[in-house]
């Protein structure tokens, strides 16, 4: 009996249906598929950000400064970043069923030497291994869309998005195990947490039936030239790597702030990573109604809006409720961004999500960096937010100067059209009669093609 799960009902080679044979998955959502990708992220989301909480620890025991903790922090959303483009490209053509369970294993791998070290340089080795953990998420989202139909493609991914509930684990459950086995123990109950999973993704799941030959790596490169793809980059930085950056901070401002235990610090964190993650499922449903476009735009003013007073110092509970509020905004702008891929790089999601998750979790390595610097120049813990807010503000202004240029671009190209079917009238009604629709045609596609480098 085969246990692995599938979306529907595959199709035979012999038995292929149009839709099968267009390469658009057929039925229902399959939430065999969705689940066992969103839990699998999950964990190896919490793996990937463990330093955050356990970063005190290890640096009272090594005698680590503040900028090496920092580093050793944040290492790991870094690798994790950079790799999303190559393991992307790797899973369109090995797909997923593989790719993923590797990624585990080398993170688990990580894990358990990095318990074992008794020094700077082999915890940094090994916070770089740890890392591939976070490629993890652009697999997923691979294994997901090629399941899903494209109507639902929104909500599909926002369901898996919710995977970010990970840093939930780690932000609320890590600090538990730190204060009853120390970080050394933790580390390895992280590690068989890994391998389980590996395990059990390999069992469960199977890739999505592919339609022709595999991509070439050509083709698949291809729409990393495209401007769009690394605007998408932009836009994911300030939702998911702000995300990423305020999910390694907050506890600090909390606890170097307003002087909290670190098991308080880390349930107040927790509320604002468990809603952030959630909130995605909405993120993707919105999309799919609303657009991509209008639902980013307004998560992206509300995360400005509700990081900049942090700033200033304000009462503890204020400071709760807009890191809570920005969370909200930050998942929802994340589902909302990926909700563009499989529209505009249908065949590439692998490719183009690991670009643009890549510069997503750069954001969330370089703003806690800037952050830690900010706070030793202002003496503040608050300020360290001001570098997540100030991106937020420049993606709103990038996505709103496309958007006019598309605007002014697309009412070019109608008023172009329509006056070349109105001279031709003038010239000879017998003409307008036979050849407006030529005419036209024409040059609303010269004028689509310059609409589409523009948007490029």
């Amino acid at each position: 009996m085969n246990s692995t799960i599938t979306a529907g009902t595959p199709q035979s080679t012999a038995q292929a249906s149009p839709s099968a044979a267009s390469g658009q998955p057929e039925g229902k959502l399959s939430p065999g598929v969705i689940a066992v990708n969103t839990v699998s992220f999950a964990l190896a989301f919490a793996a990937w950000v463990m330093f955050g909480p356990s970063v005190r620890f290890i640096a009272k025991e090594l005698g680590l400064s503040l900028s090496v903790a920092t580093l050793i922090k944040t290492l790991p959303v870094l690798v994790g970043s950079c790799a999303r483009v190559p393991v992307g490209i790797l899973t369109d053509r090995i797909g997923a069923r593989l790719t993923f369970p590797l990624m585990l294993l080398a993170s688990a791998g990580g894990v358990y030497m990095a318990s074992l070290s008794t020094s700077v340089t082999s915890l940094t080795v090994m916070a770089l291994v740890i890392g591939l953990a976070g490629s993890t998420f652009v697999v997923g989202v691979q294994s997901v869309s090629a399941w899903t139909p494209k109507a639902k493609q929104g909500f599909a991914l926002g369901l898996f998005g919710a995977g970010n509930v990970g840093t939930a684990i780690t932000t609320f459950g890590l600090p538990i195990l730190l204060t009853s086995l120390g970080w050394r123990g933790s580390f390895r109950i992280y590690a068989l947490m890994l391998v389980v999973t590996a395990a059990g993704y390999w069992l469960l799941m199977r890739n999505a039936p592919r339609v022709g030959a595999a991509p070439t790596f050509g083709a698949l490169l291809a729409p990393l030239k495209s401007l769009r793809t690394w605007r998408f980059g932009l836009y994911y930085m300030a939702t998911f790597g702000v995300f990423m950056a305020a999910t390694l901070t907050v506890t600090d401002i909390y606890i170097d702030g307003y002087k909290v235990s670190v098991r308080t610090a880390g349930l107040l964190a927790t509320t604002f990573t468990f809603s952030a993650s959630l909130i995605r499922i909405l993120g993707g449903k919105l999309s799919d109604r609303l657009g991509a476009r209008l639902t980013l735009r307004l998560s992206l003013l509300t995360v400005a809006a509700a990081l900049f007073p942090i700033s200033l110092g304000l009462p503890l509970a204020a400071t709760v409720t807009l890191v809570l509020i920005a969370g909200l905004a930050m998942g929802i702008g994340s589902a909302a961004t990926f909700r563009y891929i499989p529209d505009y790089f249908p065949k590439s999601v692998g490719a183009v999500g690991g670009a643009v998750g890549a510069l997503g979790g750069l954001g969330g390595f370089l703003l806690p960096q800037v952050g830690t610097a900010m706070k030793t120049a202002f003496g503040s813990a608050g300020v360290q937010v001001i570098p997540l807010a100030a991106v937020a503000l420049l993606a709103v202004l990038v996505q709103h100067v496309t958007v006019r240029r598309l605007d002014r671009a697309t009412r070019e190209t109608n008023q172009t059209a329509s006056d070349l079917v109105s001279m031709a009238s003038q010239v000879s009604p017998s003409l307008a009669d036979q050849r407006p629709v030529s005419a036209g045609t024409n040059a609303e596609q010269r004028n689509a093609d310059r609409l589409e480098r523009i948007s490029r």
